[in-house]
């Protein structure tokens, strides 16, 4: 290219970009998605549409129902998701120290989690013993303002940035204990600075209750977080406090492994 400015738009194929936008739509809606939810949400017309998610559909990236003509992701976006899920060296070097906590406290879950594009994204989980459980699968993403996983991967975030992702995603209330006011949130995040602990106390999910720690990076950055979480009737606030030590040691020991030193 010589000395010519890289120009990353003049390499833009339109075409590919919204394909890659639909599968960003389906993957964050709740539900299938129609022809009409396409063309309102990429601003174009019916037949573009189809004829997009008709390509989508043949090279297997889609499927769509012949009764309702929705469309919703295929099992091949799982197998892309699951190798990028392998990929993450952290995930190697956590696993060990995830089971020792599990076999400490088998009536827990124990999640591994990392701040993608705003929310928090589970990617490693060792389910509780007991049932009912509160499923969130390697993948599954949740708030970053009432979890605590998100609390901790958030609180060291400068606070230009941190409004910026309120506003971005807002404070939805899940719980009649959902933090839904910005200075509210700031105050929360400021204790979890300063204690290095995260707490969630039924705000994402009634009868839930929650604990985080951070795992740094060699740079002492928050780059993942560990929790510890089980719903009231399996084990109180206090049971869930008492496994603070062993959280916390736990976060050390993966952060160390990730090239951290205190």
């Amino acid at each position: 290219m010589g000395s010519e400015k890289y120009d990353i738009e003049k390499y833009n194929i339109k075409a590919v970009a919204r394909c890659l936008k639909i599968l960003d739509l389906i993957a964050l809606s709740d539900s299938p998605l129609s022809i009409n939810d396409v063309c309102a949400a990429l601003s174009i017309n019916v037949n573009m549409a189809f004829r997009m998610l008709s390509t989508m559909v043949q090279a297997g990236y889609i499927v769509k129902d012949e009764k309702t003509g929705l469309y919703s992701n295929s099992l091949k976006t799982l197998q892309l998701s699951r190798n990028a899920l392998l990929s993450l060296n952290i995930r190697k070097y956590a696993m060990p120290y995830l089971e020792l906590l599990w076999n400490q406290y088998p009536k827990t879950n124990i999640n591994l989690a990392l701040l993608y594009e705003g929310d928090v994204l589970v990617i490693d989980r060792l389910d509780s013993l007991n049932t009912p459980r509160t499923y969130f699968t390697p993948g599954k993403t949740s708030p970053f303002h009432c979890t605590a996983l998100g609390k901790i991967l958030t609180c060291e975030m400068d606070e230009a940035e941190l409004d910026k992702l309120i506003a971005r995603k807002g404070l939805k209330a899940f719980t009649s204990k959902t933090i839904t006011d910005p200075q509210a949130l700031k105050a929360e995040l400021a204790k979890t600075r300063s204690e290095q602990l995260a707490r969630d106390r039924e705000e994402y999910l009634p009868n839930d209750n929650c604990n985080a720690a951070p795992v740094r990076n060699q740079e002492g950055k928050i780059i993942a977080a560990v929790s510890l979480t089980a719903f009231e009737s399996y084990m109180t606030i206090e049971e869930i406090e008492e496994t603070t030590p062993a959280l916390r040691n736990t976060a050390r020991r993966i952060s160390f492994m990730v090239g951290y030193q205190e």
